[in-house]
């Protein structure tokens, strides 16, 4: 009588995957590696490979659902936040004391308090900290002179007459004709943006804005026990009064959909020459 058991198919033995779960599954993978190439191409610093794949082809597949910055990667990840402010002046630039001028307003702080509790929040309500940023980076390597140039108001002079007065104090080093040129670029966006926000939160009628832009950085790690990051005050850029850039109706609509309007009663006389100093009343290098 044979006693050992009879020879069968182990109930552990895994069926080998169908040709085309296994072409799906290659497929997939194909897919998951040449996306990640991509983005790693992208977040590089400017290299052969980068020029080879085309800077346009790039930014038009990552943006804007895949964006990703260097800066979130070691070694120089970001060790701060922004902060931007805004107020505005109504009225006719050419009768500053006629007019009437808003108290100072925090976008970036009322941003942060809309998407506190969202998963998954609008690109917009990070707008700000991607504009100062870009901002501070140009602003930090201007000497003395030049951060007192931008001080100054720019209404009835534009942008132009800042940027040749930066050059004509500095076209080299840091300072120089590169940075001021990402500067002016950087300025036209934030003005641009926060023109749009304060016609959106005082009204059309709005014709300067002034703006202040912060940065403050993450406490040093000695530290990390006493000091909070979100108790760290702002250093803050100051900037002049600028002339509000116009849009179009359908892009000051989309702001006006979500920038809240301010309550009635917030604006005021505009009495003194600090409220509304322009570029005829203040020139830096004067």
């Amino acid at each position: 009588m044979n006693t050992e058991p009879e020879a069968g198919a182990s109930r552990h033995l895994t069926k080998p995957p169908r040709p085309s779960r296994r072409a799906f599954v290659f497929l997939l993978a194909s897919i998951a590696l040449i996306h990640s190439l991509l983005i790693m191409v992208w977040v590089m610093p400017d290299n052969p490979t980068r020029q080879a794949v085309g800077a346009q082809r790039l930014a038009d597949y990552v943006t804007p659902y895949f964006e990703q910055s260097w800066s979130v990667f070691a070694p120089t990840p970001r060790r701060g936040g922004e902060n931007v402010v805004v107020r505005a002046y109504v009225g006719d630039i050419k009768k500053l004391d006629r007019g009437k001028v808003s108290p100072w307003f925090d976008v970036t702080a009322d941003e942060d308090a809309r998407i506190k509790y969202l998963v998954n929040p609008s690109r917009i309500h990070t707008a700000t900290r991607r504009l100062g940023g870009n901002i501070n980076a140009a602003m930090a390597k201007f000497s003395t002179q030049q951060k007192l140039l931008v001080r100054g108001g720019y209404v009835t002079s534009g942008p132009d007459v800042l940027i040749g007065r930066l050059q004509k104090l500095n076209r080299s080093g840091p300072a120089g004709a590169a940075n001021i040129t990402a500067f002016g670029t950087h300025q036209e966006m934030l003005t641009r943006f926060l023109s749009m926000y304060a016609r959106a939160r005082w009204g059309r009628d709005v014709t300067m804005v002034q703006y202040a832009v912060g940065h403050r950085s993450v406490p040093n790690f000695n530290v990390r026990h006493d000091e909070k990051f979100l108790d760290v005050p702002f250093t803050y850029y100051a900037f002049g009064w600028r002339k509000v850039i116009g849009a179009s109706d359908d892009a000051q609509e989309a702001f006006e959909a979500y920038v809240e309007r301010a309550p009635d009663g917030q604006l005021r006389k505009a009495t003194s020459s600090t409220d509304t100093k322009s570029d005829d009343t203040k020139k830096a290098d004067d």
